[in-house]
């Protein structure tokens, strides 16, 4: 199994899919926090952000929640909001050597929100045919 692209075979590999995103959330959640409250606090931008970033904080931490719940459709919003920051960012500061970091942990982050939406739909899956394999069962047996 590899770190940017999980295997997914059953309902636990499915799940295990979704924990880096998970993490992932949580940790964009946090740093963008810590930055809204010096922000709010110092009564200036902090690496060109201010307090709204909290919103983006609360946002995250909502998305991480929900995938550690394997939500379908949250696994999508974080794919959709990691992927439409990573474009803004490029497309505000542009595409130079020095962004070059910034784009390689975007992409990082962008694959393990790809695991995520795969590894809930998966997970979605598995337990569908285990619940129709447990009442199949039950009915010829």
């Amino acid at each position: 199994m590899s770190w940017y692209w999980n295997e997914i075979g059953d309902k636990d590999s499915a799940r295990y899919a979704t924990t880096t995103a998970v993490w992932v959330s949580y940790l964009i959640a946090a740093v963008d926090g810590v930055i809204g409250i010096v922000s709010r606090v110092s009564h200036k931008p902090i690496a060109g952000r201010d307090e709204l970033i909290l919103l983006d904080a609360f946002l995250f931490t909502v998305i991480a929640w929900q995938i550690g719940r394997l939500s379908r459709a949250w696994a999508a919003i974080g794919f959709g909001v990691c992927l439409l920051e990573l474009l803004v960012s490029i497309q505000t500061t542009g595409f130079t050597v020095g962004s070059l970091p910034r784009a390689i942990v975007g992409g990082v982050f962008l694959a393990a929100y790809g695991n995520a939406l795969r590894g809930a739909f998966a997970y979605h899956k598995f337990a569908k045919l285990q619940a129709d394999q447990g009442t199949g069962s039950a009915q010829t047996g």
